[in-house]
């Protein structure tokens, strides 16, 4: 690698040069993270289908999985003052474009090329901040500071959303990003040399079949995933479709890829027995993570907390998180095993999903609530550098940013089958309670008429008695499903429960076959 200041002008200080680029991340730290919302309790303020959200939220994870497939041949062709002008230009045009569309079809496709060029600017910018920090252990800080970003970077920016919504309009919103990339564009216009960290490679090779054939499959199986439920599943020729489409697309990439001379993804790794174990701990992590969107939904639908309330309770969360990963770092500078900081970590998730299940009541308090989530948060930021580091430290370093591709691509699967889980398991087991539930309202049983009589009497001094009839007739349903959707969440969290302490059990029992540096 050549020296990292020959990409800046000569007349630029030394210690401005950590500034400005954060400056120049801005743009990205303000994009990326709406990819990462928690699509249920967005779109139920911002009156959206909480399936299209997600699909949009999973298309733009599917391009950043495929950029970072070809960002590093992109990154051996062009300077870096090139490269980040490029990036910089497309991303002012798609905010552009989204402020002036009404068309859905061209939000999804403007939304898929955000997702890459917004991540490519961070995989230049993010390896330039760390590579100027001399101590290993500046860069370990710094790392564990950028994954807590990742992990709660979505509660910041639907705080932004809601700022915006209240005060200025969604295009003053894609505006104030367009300022930030602007900003960003001198910086590199006047201060960037074109300087090269690394010698030019022709482009000959990018291997686009192979890039195309992993976005096909990626959104095919989203689509699967998050509208299943929607199109009832393989009853639908749209799923049939899709389902096939994921199968022959994946099939094709795993063989271009075990076949071409230059794959942009090595199977390779997967002979490292670290690499599965990481991918597995990611997949359990994400799990308990999508879990989460329960938690808020009762908030919002039981407890009837403003949607207000409940952005500023996640806050605690938040907290927790930036805690925990301060916590793995020092844990990590200290020596402590992987295997210690993995089981701290599922020990901190197991506690908080037992904890939630005993508070799955009807008129549950705030202050009951934060401890929890306080906890959910701190197993989280445990969790999530460490895993990296583990996978990472157990390739040869030609093969680090294909590990980082299987972390990044496990995240995205996680995250949308999570998401499809939580929404099919709470619809068959809210069901299930309501029709069981259904029993009682029976007028010759006295629990049923006494609820009835009392909301009948409150409705009837207020409203006609064919209006209090149907009024009080809803309040129950709607009491029935409170009542239904609070036990399958309690059932919900209690098998979480169980699958972390299955999960420390692996951990404590787990000794490596072989210690294999592929």
């Amino acid at each position: 690698m050549h020296n990292n200041h020959s990409i800046f002008k000569k007349w630029v200080p030394e210690q401005l040069i950590i500034p400005l680029l954060i400056v120049t991340m801005i743009p990205y730290a303000m994009i990326i993270p709406f990819f990462n919302m928690n699509s249920t309790f967005t779109a139920s303020f911002l009156d959206v289908d909480v399936d299209d959200l997600q699909f949009i939220f999973s298309l733009a994870y599917a391009t950043i999985v495929c950029g970072l497939c070809i960002n590093e041949r992109l990154f051996h062709f062009f300077n870096i003052r090139s490269y980040l002008l490029i990036i910089t230009i497309i991303n002012i045009l798609v905010l552009l474009m989204l402020s002036i569309s009404t068309n859905k079809e061209l939000v999804y496709c403007l939304r898929a090329i955000q997702g890459t060029s917004a991540y490519l600017q961070s995989c230049i910018a993010v390896p330039l901040i760390m590579s100027r920090l001399k101590n290993p252990y500046s860069r370990l800080l710094g790392n564990s500071f950028l994954y807590c970003f990742v992990m709660t970077g979505a509660t910041f920016s639907t705080s932004i959303v809601k700022f915006a919504i209240e005060n200025y309009t969604y295009n003053m919103m894609l505006y104030t990003v367009m300022i930030s990339y602007i900003i960003a564009l001198f910086i590199y216009v006047f201060l960037f040399s074109h300087g090269r960290l690394y010698p030019k490679k022709p482009l000959y090779q990018l291997n686009l079949p192979g890039y195309i054939l992993l976005m096909f499959s990626l959104i095919s199986g989203a689509f699967v995933l998050i509208y299943g439920k929607r199109y009832y599943w393989f009853q639908s020729p749209y799923i049939i479709a899709a389902f096939t489409g994921f199968c022959v697309f994946s099939g094709i990439f795993v063989l271009q890829q075990l076949t071409s001379k230059k794959p942009i993804f090595h199977f390779s790794i997967l002979k490292s027995e670290r690499v599965i174990i990481g991918v597995l701990i990611f997949f359990v992590l994400y799990i308990f993570k999508s879990s989460m969107s329960n938690v808020y939904q009762v908030m919002n639908v039981v407890w009837k907390w403003h949607w207000e309330f409940v952005l500023d309770i996640q806050y605690y969360n938040c907290y927790g998180v930036f805690f925990g990963a301060f916590l793995s770092y020092l844990m990590i500078v200290k020596g402590v095993s992987y295997r210690t900081v993995f089981v701290l970590g599922f020990l901190c998730l197991s506690v908080s999903m037992l904890w939630f299940s005993y508070l799955l009541v009807p008129d549950a308090k705030p202050s009951e609530v934060i401890p929890p989530l306080i906890v959910e948060g701190l197993g989280q930021g445990i969790l999530f550098s460490p895993i990296l580091q583990y996978m990472v430290g157990s390739v040869h370093a030609n093969y680090s940013m294909n590990t980082m591709q299987a972390a990044v691509a496990t995240r995205y699967w996680t995250s949308t089958i999570g998401f499809s889980l939580m929404q099919n398991v709470v619809l068959y087991l809210t069901t299930k309670h309501q029709f069981y539930m259904t029993e009682n309202l029976d007028r010759t049983k006295t629990n049923f008429q006494s609820q009835w009589d009392s909301l009948f009497n409150a409705n009837s001094t207020t409203h006609l008695f064919n209006d209090a009839v149907s009024l009080t007739t809803s309040q129950l349903k709607s009491n029935l499903y409170n009542q239904a959707l609070l036990i399958t969440d309690i059932q919900i969290f209690r098998t979480l429960f169980v699958c972390g302490v299955l999960m420390i059990i692996f951990l404590l029992l787990y000794h490596p076959l072989k210690k294999m540096i592929i």
